[in-house]
């Protein structure tokens, strides 16, 4: 018998007739129909507001000679970031294939932004920008810890096309709301996407990204990641906040996603300084968030979102996006002033929210103090870890915070370009020697 097939799309595609089995399955019933018109998506097929089950005919479920089955693909009703289409996975599938082809045949495998095993690092010394970090979190009194760390100490580990003009270190803390999903997809495809944006960036490789590539790159990077969740982490519907830091021997930037936030603590003379590296917070009841957040449908109910979501930037929360919330960042950049700045404290709003930031800084700083008068006597490497430790646990167990409490320090130490000197002396000397 003869039925039509009509795409969820209509008045923008034509119905499809095709003559078909009344007794045959509806799995077998949605492959032909796929095969018919490939730019489809025939995840489902509805008639009369019925869902038909491919374990089922037909005949099953009396659809008779001339009935009009509705086709819908995998993301009908959903909402899609912008740059994402429905034939986004097939195409990655297929370039996929193309890849593995081109191993099989002896040619370089194609470099793609995906999933990247990276190392799970907790403290580090990064010698050739100057600096060694550290972090520690602690689920504090939620059930589950949802926050994130990244540590990479340069680009050029996830591409190796990326010149070292363009290379820099990235920190970043990312914290999670609603699950631990979206934020450990970020934490995992963050510092790949990053490096294969710079490295494409038009303009001399042998100068680092201007001011308007940076921004410009890293926007969209950023787009790119909540366009993958959308296609990639289906059923998803949590998201996370960031705070990100990009570190060249000479230069710090800032990009902040949300309501975490960074601070440089500086010292002048005696007195420590909490400068801020965000603009603000990203909160939905701030005036130019809300306005938007309106403009777009949304409503602000009590200090959220629709009544669920109190951030109005972020990854993820793919329910929410056509509501208002964004995940553009706002930039902030300084010059590393090795004479004054001590280090930059990153923290998440459950670390943030507890006190204010010049106790906060304050008492990092005489936790970092101590910790090198003790190396310095017991002759040992300063344990920059445990100094976010003990500051986590105050927190916690002090200040009584009730969220999840990340930390992450960035301390510089020395000057990178007589590290790069010296190593390149030393490398000389060994030359020599042989």
């Amino acid at each position: 018998m003869k039925i039509l097939f009509r795409p969820p799309e209509k008045g923008k595609k034509d119905d499809v007739e095709l003559d078909v089995n009344p007794d045959e399955l509806m799995e077998s019933v949605r492959r032909k129909v796929q095969a018919k018109v490939s730019d489809w998506q025939c995840h489902k097929l509805i008639h009369q507001g019925v869902t038909l089950r491919d374990d089922r005919t037909l005949r099953y479920y009396g659809v008779a000679e001339g009935s009009c089955l509705i086709v819908q693909g995998q993301y009908y009703g959903q909402y899609l970031p912008m740059g994402v289409t429905p034939n986004m996975e097939r195409k990655r599938t297929a370039e996929e294939a193309l890849s593995d082809a081109q191993v099989e045949g002896g040619a370089p495998p194609v470099k793609r932004p995906t999933a990247t095993s990276l190392t799970d690092l907790e403290d580090a010394e990064v010698a050739w920008i100057g600096v060694r970090c550290a972090t520690w979190g602690d689920k504090g009194m939620r059930r589950q810890m949802e926050d994130e760390h990244l540590i990479c100490a340069s680009l050029r580990e996830h591409s190796p096309s990326l010149s070292k003009e363009r290379d820099c270190a990235l920190f970043a803390i990312f914290d999670g709301h609603g699950g631990k999903q979206v934020a450990g997809f970020i934490k995992t495809c963050l510092a790949v996407e990053l490096a294969n944006a710079f490295a494409a960036e038009e303009g001399s490789k042998d100068e680092p990204l201007s001011d308007k590539r940076l921004k410009k790159a890293t926007e969209a990077t950023f787009q790119r990641l909540d366009s993958r969740i959308a296609s990639e982490l289906t059923g998803c519907y949590d998201g996370c906040t960031a705070i990100v830091l990009l570190v060249s021997p000479e230069q710090v930037v800032c990009l902040n996603l949300g309501d975490s936030m960074a601070y440089l603590c500086r010292r002048s003379e005696e007195d420590i300084q909490a400068i801020p590296l965000q603009m603000r917070q990203h909160k939905c009841w701030m005036m130019k968030e809300k306005e938007r957040i309106l403009r777009a449908g949304g409503a602000v109910e009590n200090g959220r979102i629709n009544g669920v979501l109190e951030v109005s930037r972020a990854f993820g929360d793919i329910t929410l996006k056509k509501y208002g919330v964004l995940c553009t960042p706002d930039y902030m950049k300084f010059k590393i002033d090795r004479t004054k700045d001590e280090f930059v404290l990153l923290g998440c709003d459950g670390f943030w929210n507890a006190w204010t930031a010049a106790e906060a800084l304050e008492f990092a700083s005489d936790l970092v103090q101590t910790e090198e008068a003790r190396a310095s006597r017991d002759g040992e490497a300063l344990d920059l870890k445990s100094c976010c430790r003990e500051l986590v646990q105050h927190v916690v167990e002090e200040k009584k915070a009730q969220d999840n409490v990340s930390v992450l320090i960035i301390q510089f130490v020395g000057r990178p370009a007589e590290m790069e000197e010296a190593k390149d002396q030393s490398k000389e000397d060994a030359v020599n020697d042989e």
